[in-house]
């Protein structure tokens, strides 16, 4: 189209529907850095196409074109700064770690801190939006925004949407197949798994309306204008449009879903840049035996890990052929191997698609197992907390990882993980057989979300697309109540066919006794 002038171009666009120059809110106030790195592409692509962007978040995103206007209301740090040790509450186990409310009261904290900005009230007094995308999961607080400037909304899960999210849609997921979000299961489930799995599943349900719903609630309506007369959460939610879920059925268990919960997982994925001197320096004169890169991710602190744990990671990367880039918080360690390279940040995509890599070790938060599939790269699935655990777990049913748990590692379980998954050649043949799945698709995830995004746009919320199974109760829904009436109405007929017979046989028995009391006296 370079030789269109704008109006020809602009004309070509909308002749191909697509809606350009709308105002799009990005509220992501509460967000991680990881689940900001979930929105960023489609913040950027839906900016270069010409809509008005507005970003709450705790993180000023780089690249942005000048179509994205970014507000930063409060810091990462406010998120982040005080959760408890995860190292500790991996030891706690799952239930007692979904039981535990040290970080969830953090989180209200830190929405208290959120509206006591003066520029959120800014953009509520001045602006006005055609679309507001929502990261959901831990912004409940704030979602008295998306009736305040009465516009469709988008929901974005950052993981595979577990039970309590896609209800929402009607969209209910059954727990005989369907993990629960923090369990290791796979969707091949014993009757113990699959009795623990819907326990658990509804627990976490009845739990996360304890911890956040409520609280949440009665917080935007103090906070927000006119707060008394906004909605309560379920008819916020129930509103919605659409649902965004940063999953892929080649990755996760493949689950039903209606047409207006949408799989978008791996947006963020690209092909291989360019690395720093220095790094690529480092990586590709690794020579024949290549390299291991290894990382916690953003939240867990990897200098943080117990003392002897450290060491147990050293002196295996000690004795083993490869090199070792470790995302590590500090700029030294006193006793570092001279294979391994420690690095404050990393660019991961572009090394996960550097050709000596050899092997991922990673805590298996899901952007990071989504890289390691695009770019056909083993994995040594070492989980923390969260959706960790069913992220590795998914990743060792599909052949290309295995896992190691961190709290009771040892150097012989650990070396001899890193052997087998570096020599082999099945988990590389299984990563990249994975790759060409995810990547054999008509159209990119990415794409995918800005034509949904824009579909929502053109047709005003796109309301009919919804299921009728919104309306529906749990009773309804899994039509309890029609089985219930069915088995009285049975009941009730074989009662009344009981009786009948009961009368038959009462009244046959009595004409007999008659007969043989008359013959008697004769």
């Amino acid at each position: 189209m370079a030789h269109l002038n704008i109006f020809q171009t602009l004309l070509i666009f909308s002749l191909l529907g697509a809606s350009l120059g709308d105002k799009i809110l990005f509220l992501l106030p509460l967000a991680s850095r990881s689940h900001v790195h979930v929105f960023e592409p489609l913040m950027k692509a839906l900016g270069e196409r010409g809509h008005e962007i507005v970003n709450l978040s705790p993180i000023v995103s780089k690249n942005m074109p000048q179509t994205v206007k970014q507000i930063q209301l409060i810091k990462v740090d406010d998120l982040t700064g005080k959760i408890p040790d995860p190292f500790e509450q991996r030891k706690m186990g799952t239930l007692r770690s979904m039981l535990n409310t040290s970080s969830v009261e953090h989180m209200h904290v830190a929405c208290i801190k959120l509206y006591e900005n003066p520029q959120l009230y800014e953009v509520l007094k001045n602006e006005k939006f055609d679309l507001v995308i929502i990261d959901i999961f831990l912004n409940y607080c704030v979602l008295g925004v998306i009736p305040h400037f009465k516009a469709p909304s988008i929901l974005v899960s950052t993981m595979a949407a577990p039970s309590h999210f896609s209800n929402i849609f009607g969209n209910r997921l059954q727990p005989s197949f369907v993990p629960c979000s923090f369990l290791k299961y796979t969707d091949q489930m014993s009757f113990l798994e699959r009795l623990i799995n819907t326990v658990l599943d509804s627990v976490f349900a009845l739990r996360w309306d304890k911890m956040f719903v409520a609280r949440s609630e009665e917080m935007y309506k103090k906070y927000l204008p006119n707060g008394d007369q906004l909605p309560n959460i379920d008819t916020i939610l129930g509103n919605s449009s659409m649902m965004f879920m940063n999953s892929h059925f080649t990755l996760n268990y493949p689950r039903p879903l209606l047409p207006d919960v949408i799989e978008v997982g791996g947006m963020h994925t690209r092909p291989t840049k360019k690395l720093p001197k220095d790094l690529d320096d480092f990586l590709s004169n690794s020579g024949n035996d290549g390299f291991i890169l290894f990382s916690l991710g953003s939240i867990v602190k990897a200098k943080d890990m117990p003392e002897e744990t450290r060491k147990i990671f050293l002196k295996v990367f000690s004795r083993i052929k490869q090199r070792v880039v470790w995302k590590w918080e500090t700029e030294s360690m006193p006793d570092l191997p001279p294979n391994v390279k420690l690095s404050k940040w990393l660019p991961q995509q572009d090394v996960l698609g550097h050709p000596n890599i050899r092997l991922f070790m990673t805590h298996g938060g899901l952007l990071s197992t989504q890289e390691s599939v695009y770019h056909g790269v083993p994995v040594l699935g070492i989980p923390i907390f969260g959706d960790q655990d069913l992220n590795v777990m998914q990743a060792e049913s599909r052949g290309y990882a295995k896992m190691v748990e961190i709290i009771d590692i040892t150097e012989e379980k650990l070396e001899s993980t890193i052997l087998e998954l570096i020599n082999n050649p099945t988990y590389v043949q299984k990563a990249q057989a994975l790759s060409k799945l995810v990547k054999d698709l008509p159209q990119s995830p990415l794409d995918k979300a800005v034509y949904w995004t824009e579909y929502v746009l053109r047709h005003k919320g796109a309301l009919h697309i919804r299921s009728a199974a919104r309306d529906l109760n749990f009773f309804q829904y899994y039509v309890l109540d029609v089985t219930a009436f069915i088995l009285g109405a049975l009941g009730l007929i074989i009662y009344l066919i009981l009786c009948c017979c009961t009368r038959i046989f009462r009244r046959t028995f009595s004409k007999k006794s008659t007969k043989n009391t008359h013959f008697k006296k004769e």
